[in-house]
């Protein structure tokens, strides 16, 4: 099984009530429950990060601990002493998990909710609205504990906005009535799905899930506010496709600029060429231009304040991030058809965590220009979840070296240019001749062994 995300608009629709009713009734709920979700949600992380380290503030504030910590620190005093001070510092930590247990007898989580749960705050949101909320915070924070404690990322802040998670369940579900689907929701407020367009083909989806029982529609489901409409966020479960593969078949799929994507098979001709790379960054420098255009105008026209002033360029990045995800979509697609047409088992990647960063994390100055424009994170996980839905299976290599190691003899070769690559082994049979880069890559990807997950 595989799960997808659907994002579909809620229109308020209350039976026996107008349209102007619905939306003052539907959106007065929404608009409560809003005010007080993010605000629940930061003291529930500031709880965690609290009872996290409520040991260390502890001992901060013994000082014979604080005096041990500072000997120990000393060159001067010998290993005896060393071990002593270390004794003594066991003893202290033993009376503060003590304390600490006194103070907070239960679980840290367990602790948070029943500190929350009572506050002013979450006492008026719906149970299913808050234990959801409680789920998901709690499951971001030890997630993201580790690179905390690295100084990678800071403590989660929520911002008002936030999507409105809740379980379709009894009350809460999705009914159909005739060619339309409504969603039953807290308070005796119903939306009616509006499919709109349907370029993603939800209707399908949802019909499959509710009518047909093929697909299976996930408890969790969040709902969203953007530009003063609502959506329904909602996680679907599709069965994998059974595609006749023949065992030991891999696709190695190179991205680059050049070219989005060169997908070949590690014995065999198949190989194929996807997507105009010079057509994609024609486009992003388009989108460039006109943000620095925009950004101009920002700085000469006065009054009305700043959000005002930045509404178009937001529209603009809008428009880029709908865009993108387009090409995205329909460049994995074209990757993922041709997998299933050339009946492969598996698809490498390479695995492309921190590239363009330096030691500290940060982007390279010259990689920030790259980076800026090649969405290859979001790509990667659009062919992952497709390949998963057709049966294929991904894993990531180490990208060490790809592309600038001859497929045939396996040297360093020479890529003076960035299309181009040369093998300079003169024992070569391909010594000398101009190859393309992201083919000679593509060929060592997918014949690679050096499997990171």
């Amino acid at each position: 099984m595989s799960k997808i995300t659907r994002k579909i608009e809620l229109i308020p629709d209350i039976e026996n009530l107008t349209h102007e009713e619905s939306n003052q009734r539907c959106y007065k709920v929404f608009y409560n429950i809003d005010n007080k979700l993010y605000k629940v949600a930061n003291l529930l992380v500031c709880q965690l990060f609290g009872l996290d380290n409520l040991l260390s503030l502890m001992r901060l504030q013994n000082d014979e601990y604080v005096k041990c910590q500072s000997k120990l620190a000393s060159k001067s005093i010998s290993e005896e002493t060393k071990r002593d001070i270390k004794k003594r510092m066991e003893a202290i930590d033993k009376e503060l998990l003590a304390r600490k247990d006194e103070i907070a007898p239960k679980h840290p989580q367990t602790f948070a909710y029943r500190a929350i749960k009572d506050s002013d705050y979450a006492k008026d949101l719906p149970s299913d609205i808050f234990n959801t909320l409680k789920q998901d915070v709690f499951k971001h924070f030890n997630e993201t504990k580790k690179e905390q404690l690295r100084g990678e990322r800071s403590l989660t802040t929520y911002k008002r906005g936030i999507p409105v998670p809740f379980n379709l369940m009894k009350k809460n579900v999705i009914v159909s009535d005739g060619d339309n689907y409504y969603l039953t929701w807290f308070e005796e407020t119903r939306f009616r799905l509006n499919f709109g367009k349907d370029r993603s083909n939800n209707r399908d989806i949802i019909d499959n899930c509710l009518k047909t029982n093929k697909y299976k529609l996930c408890t969790a489901a969040k709902i969203q506010l953007k530009n003063k409409k609502l959506f329904l966020l909602v996680t679907v479960d599709i069965p994998e496709t059974k595609n006749k593969i023949i065992k030991g078949k891999i696709m190695g799929v190179d991205l680059g600029v050049v070219h989005p994507a060169y997908v070949v098979v590690n014995d065999g001709p198949e190989r194929s060429l996807i997507g105009d790379g010079d057509a994609f960054q024609k486009q992003r420098d388009v989108f460039r231009r006109r943000f620095r255009e925009l950004q101009r105008c920002q700085l000469t026209q006065g009054g009305h304040g700043r959000k005002h002033k930045t509404k178009a360029t937001e529209n603009l990045r809008g428009k880029e991030r709908n865009w993108v995800q387009t090409e995205n979509h329909r460049i994995s697609r074209e990757i993922i058809n041709l997998a299933i047409r050339w009946r492969v088992e598996t698809i490498q990647m390479e695995n492309l965590k921190g590239f363009g960063k330096d030691s500290d994390g940060e982007v390279e100055t010259k990689h920030q220009r790259l980076l800026g424009r090649w969405s290859y994170f979001e790509f990667q996980k659009d062919i992952e979840y497709k390949a998963v839905m057709a049966g294929i299976k991904v894993v990531y290599v180490n990208p060490a070296y790809t592309s600038q190691t001859c497929h045939v003899c396996g040297k360093r070769g020479d890529r003076t240019e960035r299309d181009t690559f040369i093998c300079t082994n003169t024992g070569c049979d391909c010594y000398g001749k101009p190859q393309d880069a992201d083919m000679n890559a593509a060929i060592n990807i997918a014949r690679s062994k050096d499997i990171i997950k």
